[in-house]
């Protein structure tokens, strides 16, 4: 089960979408029925997949998520590069749209999950404590960055769909984590950014050149 840019909802929500339905056909409580149906609508609502209109040029880095961005800076990203590299970190409220695209286009050269906790998303020492996911992707330059995906408090699964020798578009899916969460985008080149602290943005909007 993959999700593409052809669905409207994420096929991950599908089994929250139908057993919160089909439960309030079920049940004769009136109150329980309209809390069931307002789940339903809230997961429709919450794995929705809108069409997104990508514009990529060379050395770009577009977003991977919808969100907040929250932390912009140096820190030392520990998976692949091993030392402190350009940080730029997006929080994901459960409001925002969870899928997770690809940065620019390229190919993935590896991946990593790690297992954690599950502190609040928008902490930034849910960088170093949560569930998270690492892909070390390249641009057709052999610039790289990593982009982690980090689980939230209530978030409990990541999904990532890209895999090592992969090749991505920009703006392609490569993955989607549930309900509050956060993405973290390190580089080792300088990035000039075209964001701010605090900013909102959508995946696919521009975060900067390398």
């Amino acid at each position: 089960m993959k999700t593409t840019k052809k669905d409207t909802i994420a096929k991950e929500g599908y089994p929250f979408i139908a057993s919160f339905a089909l439960t309030s056909l079920l049940t004769k409580n009136k109150l329980l029925k309209v809390t069931l149906i307002a789940a339903s609508a809230f997961s429709t609502y919450f794995f929705r997949n809108p069409k997104r209109h990508i514009y990529y040029e060379e050395n770009m880095v577009l977003s991977p998520a919808d969100g907040t961005v929250v932390e912009i800076g140096k820190a030392y990203e520990r998976f692949f590069f091993k030392s402190e590299a350009n940080k730029v970190s997006i929080f994901m409220s459960v409001f925002n749209v969870h899928i997770n695209l690809a940065p620019f286009k390229g190919a993935c050269l590896d991946k990593i999950y790690n297992k954690g906790l599950f502190v609040s998303a928008n902490k930034p020492k849910a960088s170093l404590e949560n569930e998270q996911c690492a892909l070390l992707l390249e641009n057709e330059k052999g610039q790289k960055i990593v982009v982690v995906q980090i689980a939230g408090i209530i978030a409990r699964r990541i999904v990532t769909y890209t895999k090592p020798q992969d090749k991505v578009e920009a703006g392609d899916i490569i993955g989607l984590i549930r309900f509050g969460s956060r993405l973290d985008i390190y580089s080792q080149q300088e990035l000039n950014l075209a964001v701010h602290l605090h900013q909102k943005i959508k995946g696919g909007d521009l975060i900067g050149y390398l």
